[in-house]
This record gives structure tokens, sequence and C-alpha cells, in this order.
């Protein structure tokens, strides 16, 4: 597995703009189950079902799917940056970008791993 450390300079590519999140949605309970939805049907195939970055697809993958259960991505002060890691993609790795998620869509699915592993 890739130290994070390894990927804080290619997380740190990740830029632009991130609107704010809806006023209370990172932490509505109706936000995280829908986030974990979405997580569930679209990401846990790569960061597996508990967001630790082994699911079924992370073999061969380099670098590894990140573990979402330690910072920066399980901090709500690395929010904006996740949203726009979701967005956007992350240059250099396997994570593509998901324009066709809304951006209510991508704060739930925010919602949903700042709470993974807990």
């Amino acid at each position: 597995m890739i130290a994070l450390s390894t990927l804080l300079p290619v997380i740190s590519g990740c830029s632009g703009p991130a609107p704010s999140p809806p006023e209370g949605l990172l932490n509505s309970a109706a936000a995280q189950r829908a986030g974990g939805e979405l997580f569930a049907a679209d990401c846990a195939i790569c960061h597996g079902a508990r967001g630790d970055g082994h699911g079924r697809r992370q073999e061969g993958m380099v670098p590894a799917p990140a573990d979402l259960t330690v910072p920066p991505w399980s901090e709500r002060a690395g929010a904006a940056r996740t949203f726009v890691a979701i967005r956007q993609g992350v240059p250099g790795t396997a994570m593509a970008g998901w324009p066709t998620l809304s951006d209510r869509e991508i704060w739930q699915l925010i919602a949903h791993i700042e709470r993974l592993d807990r």
C-alpha cells in the first residue's frame, strides 16, 4: 500500500473552487445515508465497503485507492479538497472525476466518508 505521505503531493494537485456544503448537510443522518448508498454503488468497488482502500478493483492499482478512513479524507477540514477530488479526479491515480454527480450528491458522499471507521 502506498503511504499517505506519498499521495499528499498528488492530492494537492487537486485544485479549483469547491462550493460550500449546504448548511447542516454534513451532519445530516439522511445525507449520510444517501451518501452511503452512492458510495456502495460507485465507490466501494475500489475503496472497499469500509472505505479503507481494499475494494475488489484495488489489485494492480498504483497508487492503491485511497484509505478514506484517515486524514485528510476523514476530516471536515479536508472536505473542500475531497469535493474537488471527487468532481475532477486525482491526477496520477486511477481516481477519475465524477462530473455526472450533482454538488449535493458529492456533499452527501463526503458526509458518508466523514463517518467511515467510526
